[in-house]
């Protein structure tokens, strides 16, 4: 083989390389251009529009020892407490610390979803904004005046905005199966609904 064949296969097998590597990322990030603008557009769902509420002083989210702001922010986005749903799988960001024994739960109505995992560090949240659709947020659970709606810019968006979701944000009901520690079996196979 003669050196220019080499040097032509090496560099046609890096570029192939790299493009293979960056395409998905790259197809990941469509929605953060126009005409979604995903992370710079002002959002309009129930989370955003609180947040507001709490801004200006019209309401206050409650704190207590057991389950931090979970009972106020409920409340306050009318979500009833008999919409729990236990998740037995670590399959949140917070994965340490569900196990079958401490189970995330999941509350929700039309257009919040409110995941919470004892001994967590925030609350998880997902709203619907009625134009960029699927919003993910998270609230701190250490207690402080006013209390702060973060968006999510990444960790969320890691699984919520995937091939399962067609590239763009969305909600997203998977069920897997566990091991006993809550470990899923990814290669047991998974469905999504």
């Amino acid at each position: 083989m003669n050196a220019r064949f080499r040097i032509s296969t090496f560099a046609s097998t890096v570029i192939l390389a790299v493009w293979m590597v960056t395409s998905p990322a790259l197809a990941q990030l469509e929605f953060e251009r126009p005409p979604i603008d995903y992370l710079k557009r002002e959002t309009r769902d129930p989370v955003a529009q609180l947040q507001q509420r709490i801004d200006r002083g019209e309401v206050k989210l409650e704190f207590d020892d057991r389950q931090g702001y979970l009972a106020s922010v409920l409340q306050l986005l009318d979500i009833p407490v008999s919409s729990q749903a236990l998740v037995f799988s670590k399959t949140s960001f917070q994965l340490r610390r569900i196990a079958p024994a401490h189970p995330r739960a999941i509350y929700f109505n039309d257009d919040n979803y409110i995941g919470w995992v004892q001994q967590g560090d925030v609350v998880e949240v997902a709203s619907v904004d009625p134009e960029q659709g699927a919003i993910f947020y998270t609230l701190s659970l250490d207690p402080t005046e006013k209390p702060k709606f973060v968006r999510d810019r990444g960790q969320c968006l890691t699984c919520h905005a995937s091939s399962r979701t067609q590239g763009v944000p969305g909600h997203l009901i998977r069920s897997v199966f566990a091991e006993a520690s809550g470990q899923p079996l990814l290669g047991s196979g998974t469905f999504t609904t």
